[in-house]
C-alpha cells in the first residue's frame, strides 16, 4: 500500500513514483514496497543510474546520497571509548554503581559487579545496556493515550455501547500496570521491573567476566549467535542452572496467567533431577537469554557510538569542503536539507478489504457478507468439531454498520483521508500464493527479500523445527532471536543493512541490527499488552523530539549557508577576517553535524502487531477490533499522530510513505479434530471388509 510519492517531477520526465509503479507491476507488492524505499533514499539501483543525471530535481539528491554512501561514512569503524563514557554515563538519573545497588541482586553477585565496574570495558557496555532497557523505555507516561483521546471526543454516553474486554469506561489502575482479572484477558507479557533487570545483570556478569567475552577495542559488524560448537555447548551447560534460578526469582513478580505458567514449566524442566532427561525448554530459554543479552549489549553500544562517530565524520568532511570549495559546500547543504525521507509501516493483520469496507460501509457487500456468513456458520455442527473458541465475539458495531452504514468523524479519520487522497496508490488485492502467517510474511514486507534462495529469509510457512539440532524455534521468544540468525545465514539484507550510511530509526520491528536507533520488538510485545500504547508512545516521543531538532537544524543550515556565501565573496586580501569567519564556520559546522544526528531520520520503520495480536483471541470483526474503541481505530489515532509529526517537522513534502499488512484474518467457529476424517475412513474400510 503506497500512500504518498516523494515529490512531483517536471513534465516530460518519468517520475520516481512512476518507476516505483513499474516495479510493482513486475514484483510482489511486499518486495516492491521495500525496494521503493531504497530507490527513493539512495537512487542508486542499476535501473535508474544510467539516466539519473538528466532528471533536474533528482540529480542533486542523487549526488548527495552518493556522497554520503561513498565518501562520508564508507568504512566507518565503531570503536569502544572509555574516558568520555565514564564522565557522562548514568542510569535512571544516578551513577552506574548507585543504580546497581538498587537492584535485587544476591549479595555475592552485587559485590562482584560493583568491584568490576572499575574496568571500563566491563562497565561501559553494561551501562549502555541498562540505559537501553531503563532510560529509553521510561520516557513516557504509561497512560492509555488513545483512551484519553476518545474521552475528549465522545461523551461517556456515546461511547458506553462500545465497551468490551479491552476497553472500559471504569477508571483503570494507575499506569495500567496491574489490570483486573477481566482486563488481563490475553494481556500478559514480560514486566520491565527491577527483578528482570537484576536477572539481565546477573547473566551479563557471568558472560562478560573474562577477556574472551570482553568487548574489545572494536565493535563487531555482525553478532555471532550460539551454535553447536563444543565451546558454545559448554557455555550453555554452564549458564543454564544460573538462568533457571534467575527465572525462578522473576516468576514471582509476574501475575497469574499463561506467561507465568509457561515459565514455571521451564523451571521444572531445568531442575537438577531432570538433567538426564531431554530438556529442550530449559535449553531453549538458556540459548535465548544468552543471545538476547549478548546481542543487546553489542546493539546498545553500537547505537550509542554510531551517531557520535557519524557526526565526527560529517563535521570533518564539511570543514575540509569549506577550505576547498565553500560554494560547493553551500550547494550540498541546500540539497542535503531537502533530501528524500521514507516512512515504512508494517501492520500485522491489516486487511485492505476490511479497511475499505469500514471507511465506506455502503461501498460494497463486504460487511453484509461477513455478517451473513457469521450467522450461517454459527448454525453448523461439523462432525469433527471438538469445541468452540472460549471467547464469543461481541459484534454489535458490525451489526450497526450493516444496518446504518454510517460512521462519525472520529472513526478512522486517517484512513478516510488516505482513501480519499491516495486511492490510486492502494493495492486492492492480496498477493500471497499460500496461506501464511506473520513469522514468514513480516520479514518479506520489511526487507523486500524473497523466502527461498540466496538472499532470502529462509523462513517457511508456519512454525518449524530445526531437526538437525532437535530444537523448536517457534517457542516463547526463542524463535524471535533464532529467526534473525536463520535469515542472516541465508544472506537476507534488511533496509537498515542497505541504508546503513543513512540515519535510521526502528520502532518495534525485528531485524534491526544496523538500525541507528531502535525500540525492541520483544520489549514492545511483552509490555504492550498490559501497558497499552507502550511502544507507540515511545516512538512518537522520540520523533517529537527529533521534529523539534529538525526545525532547529533547518534554521542552522540556512544561517550557515548565508555565512558561506559571505565567506566565498570575501576578498583574499582580507586574510584575518577570512580566518576569523572560517574558524566560526568550522565551529558551526561541527554543531550542525551533531544536531543532524538528533533530527528526523532518513528512514523510519514502524511495526504495529496489535490488530492481529488481539484478533486471534477476540475475532477479526469483533468490537475489540473494529469498534471506535477497537484496535483499528487505535491504529488510526497513532498514524494520525505520526503524520502530524512529519508535517510539523517541515519534511512532509519530500517523504515517501508506505504501509502494508502481512495477511488478513478469518473468524473461527469450531475447533476441529484433523484426524477425524482418517479415523472415519479406517472405520468404514474395516466395516466393508468384514
Amino acid at each position: 500500500m503506497i500512500l504518498e510519492s516523494v515529490s512531483k517531477e517536471p513534465k516530460g520526465q518519468e517520475s520516481v513514483a512512476g518507476r516505483v509503479k513499474g516495479l510493482f507491476n513486475r514484483r510482489s507488492k511486499a518486495q516492491a514496497l521495500a525496494l521503493s524505499f531504497g530507490l527513493a533514499l539512495s537512487l542508486g539501483s542499476n535501473g535508474v543510474r544510467a539516466d539519473i543525471n538528466t532528471v533536474p530535481l533528482v540529480a542533486p539528491l542523487y549526488h548527495g546520497g552518493d556522497l554520503l554512501q561513498k565518501q562520508l561514512f564508507k568504512g566507518l569503524e565503531l570503536s569502544v571509548t572509555t574516558g568520555r563514557d565514564l564522565a557522562i554515563f548514568s542510569v535512571a538519573g544516578m551513577s552506574l554503581d548507585a543504580y546497581i545497588l538498587t537492584l535485587p541482586l544476591d549479595a555475592p553477585t552485587k559485590a562482584r559487579v560493583i568491584a568490576r565496574l572499575s574496568d571500563p570495558f566491563y562497565s561501559i557496555p553494561l551501562g549502555h545496556f541498562l540505559y537501553l532497557f531503563y532510560d529509553r523505555y521510561s520516557r513516557a507516561e504509561n497512560r492509555d493515550q488513545f483512551r484519553d483521546y476518545l474521552l475528549s471526543q465522545y461523551s461517556k454516553e456515546q461511547i458506553a455501547p462500545w465497551q468490551h474486554s479491552l476497553f472500559s469506561l471504569e477508571e483503570q489502575v494507575k499506569d495500567n500496570t496491574e489490570p483486573t482479572a477481566e482486563a488481563n484477558d490475553r494481556r500478559e507479557g514480560m514486566t520491565l521491573n527491577r527483578q528482570l533487570l537484576a536477572m539481565l545483570v546477573t547473566v551479563y556478569d557471568r558472560l562478560f567476566n573474562n577477556d574472551d567475552w570482553a568487548l574489545g577495542k572494536k565493535l563487531p559488524e555482525h553478532y555471532r549467535y550460539l551454535g553447536d560448537s563444543p565451546e558454545d555447548l559448554a557455555l550453555i551447560a554452564d549458564i543454564q542452572p544460573l538462568i533457571i534460578t534467575e527465572i525462578g526469582k522473576y516468576v514471582g513478580s509476574l501475575p497469574e496467567g499463561d506467561m507465568r505458567s509457561a515459565l514455571e514449566l521451564i523451571i521444572e524442566d531445568g531442575k537438577a533431577e531432570n538433567a538426564a532427561k531431554v530438556n529442550n525448554k530449559a535449553q531453549a530459554i538458556t540459548v535465548t537469554l544468552i543471545d538476547f543479552v549478548r546481542l543487546n549489549v553489542l546493539k546498545a553500544y553500537r547505537q550509542y557510538a554510531l551517531p557520535a562517530q557519524r557526526a565526527k565524520a560529517f563535521s570533518a568532511w564539511m570543514q575540509a569542503s569549506l577550505k576547498e570549495d565553500p560554494k560547493g559546500l553551500s550547494d550540498f547543504l541546500a540539497s542535503w536539507s531537502q533530501r528524500p525521507r521514507a516512512v515504512q509501516i508494517t501492520v500485522d493483520g491489516l486487511s485492505q478489504g476490511l479497511m475499505q469496507a469500514l471507511v465506506a460501509p455502503n461501498s460494497g457487500p463486504y460487511l453484509k457478507e461477513v455478517l451473513a456468513r457469521d450467522a450461517a456458520l454459527l448454525q453448523l455442527s461439523p462432525a469433527s468439531a471438538m469445541g468452540r473458541p472460549q471467547h464469543t465475539p461481541k459484534q454489535d458495531f458490525l451489526r450497526q454498520l450493516v444496518k446504518d452504514g454510517a460512521t462519525d468523524q472520529y472513526y478512522l479519520p486517517f484512513f478516510k483521508a488516505l482513501y480519499r487522497r491516495s486511492e490510486n496508490g492502494i493495492a486492492t488485492g492480496g498477493i500471497s500464493s499460500t496461506p501464511t502467517i506473520s513469522v514468514r510474511n513480516l520479514p518479506i514486507i520489511k526487507t523486500g527479500a524473497a523466502v527461498s534462495g540466496q538472499g532470502g529469509t529462509g523462513i517457511p510457512n508456519f512454525h518449524f523445527v530445526d531437526r538437525t539440532r532437535d530444537r523448536a524455534y517457534y517457542f516463547f521468544g526463542n524463535d524471535a532471536l533464532q529467526l534473525e540468525n536463520l535469515a542472516e545465514s541465508r544472506g537476507m539484507r534488511t533496509m537498515f543493512d542497505r541504508l546503513n550510511y543513512l540515519k535510521t530509526l526502528n520502532c518495534n520491528a525485528q531485524y534491526d541490527w544496523n538500525a541507528q536507533t531502535s525500540f525492541d520488538a520483544l520489549v514492545n510485545l511483552g509490555q504492550g499488552e498490559a501497558i497499552r500504547d507502550f511502544g507507540e508512545q515511545r516512538c512518537l516521543n522520540e520523533l517529537s523530539l527529533r521534529a523539534e531538532a529538525e526545525k532547529g537544524l533547518q534554521h542552522r543550515v540556512a544561517a550557515v549557508r548565508e555565512q558561506l556565501e559571505a565567506y566565498d565573496k570575501m576578498g583574499a586580501w582580507r586574510l584575518f577576517s577570512r580566518m576569523s569567519l572560517r574558524a566560526k564556520l568550522n565551529e558551526q559546522l561541527n554543531e550542525l553535524a551533531l544536531l543532524s544526528e538528533q533530527a528526523m531520520p532518513d528512514y523510519l520503520l514502524i511495526y504495529n502487531p496489535w490488530p492481529d495480536h488481539f484478533a486471534h483471541f477476540k475475532g477479526p470483526f469483533s468490537d475489540e477490533i473494529i469498534a471506535p474503541t477497537g484496535e483499528l481505530n487505535r491504529l488510526d489515532y497513532w498514524l494520525g499522530r505520526l503524520d502530524k509529526v512529519y508535517r510539523d517537522a517541515g519534511i512532509y513534502p519530500q517523504t515517501l510513505w508506505g504501509m502494508a499488512g502481512d495477511h488478513g484474518l478469518a473468524p473461527v467457529y469450531h475447533t476441529l479434530n484433523p484426524n477425524w476424517c482418517c479415523k472415519m475412513r479406517s472405520s468404514n474400510a474395516g466395516s466393508s471388509s468384514r
